[in-house]
């Protein structure tokens, strides 16, 4: 049998040793409060944080190829396709052989996919701003480097 909430024994604090000392446990709670917050904020449907990111990216480079998303978006090209085309069946993007490469595919959102991302944009923005405000300027353009130096 289940017990209430407030009937829960009362948990005893722990010992965490090592672990406030360690940047991948830090980084990784960090990951975990901007994820439930998004979740929260931007809702539980298909959309991710890589998939707002493919479509920003993909506004600001019209015609960009998959590989180009793929690298910057530190994926492999397998994960890239199953991105591209779930936003395919959605009608947010649209993809089209290159006229100068057979080979390629020029990536382009749609008119639906300007629209939603407009949406994901904003919501995107409220997320961020709960996080960013415990910040001054200072201190986030000194913490962005930070995390850009552990990006290999």
């Amino acid at each position: 049998m289940r017990r209430h909430p407030s009937e829960q024994p009362a948990l005893r604090p722990l010992s965490v040793g090592v672990l406030p000392n360690l940047l991948g446990y830090n980084v990784r709670r960090a990951h975990m409060a901007l994820w439930r917050d998004f979740n929260r904020t931007v809702g539980m449907s298909e959309i991710r944080p890589g998939i707002f990111s493919l479509m920003v990216l993909v506004d600001e480079n019209p015609g960009i190829a998959q590989i180009e998303l793929a690298n910057q978006l530190a994926i492999d090209k397998a994960t890239i396709v199953g991105l591209i085309r779930q936003l395919q069946r959605e009608g947010w993007i649209d993809r089209r052989r290159s006229g100068t490469d057979r080979r390629r595919q020029d990536i382009y959102l749609t008119p639906v996919g300007r629209q939603e991302l407009a949406n994901l944009r904003r919501d995107m923005l409220e997320h961020e701003a709960k996080f960013l405000n415990l910040f001054t300027r200072q201190e986030l353009a000194q913490f962005f480097d930070y995390l850009r130096r552990i990006q290999i």
